[in-house]
């Protein structure tokens, strides 16, 4: 496991989560992201719009906890199944305009955080099981989780890359 990032350096390991994604799928075909496999069983395709949707996520948090140092955020609604896949439109929609949402989203977050002092520590508390009891997480902690988040699932896409076109 690769080592955790210093403070300084967690938004620019953040930052890098796009880089890492258009690597993963530099050089595919439209077809080739509709391979399946990995841990989830999802799609390239699929696999690219959950970890977008998942920073859109943590960017709504982020600016939460920018706004109101410990404010309670209740996101019980995300369930990012093959069934909210499927509702959502993940397995037949483009990656090129979630790929360009996610780099927009990197410059905006990168400039809220870089403009308050003090913004990796400032926390949210987090309700994402209904009837669980609320954790807290920092801005520090928040990005850092969606790096290791993103390095978990592009594994899995290149796997299915090793296996496809070995």
């Amino acid at each position: 496991m690769k080592k955790k990032p210093k403070p300084r350096e967690v938004l620019a390991a953040w930052n890098r989560v796009l880089r890492t994604i258009d690597n993963a799928i530099r050089g595919l075909k439209e077809k080739d992201l509709d391979l399946r496999c990995g841990s989830e069983g999802w799609s390239i395709r699929e696999t690219v719009h959950h970890l977008v949707e998942a920073n859109l996520v943590a960017s709504n948090i982020i600016i939460a906890a920018l706004a109101m140092n410990g404010y309670n955020y209740d996101w019980t609604w995300v369930n990012p199944s093959k069934a909210w896949m499927r509702r959502v439109g993940y397995g037949t929609a483009p990656v090129e305009p979630a790929i360009e949402t996610l780099r927009a989203l990197c410059l905006y977050i990168s400039g809220l955080v870089a403009a308050k002092p003090g913004a990796l520590t400032c926390k949210v508390k987090l309700n994402d099981t209904p009837g669980a009891a609320r954790y807290v997480m920092t801005v520090e902690k928040i990005l850092w989780q969606e790096v290791t988040h993103a390095e978990e699932h592009l594994q899995d896409v290149r796997e299915i890359r090793k296996a496809s076109f070995a």
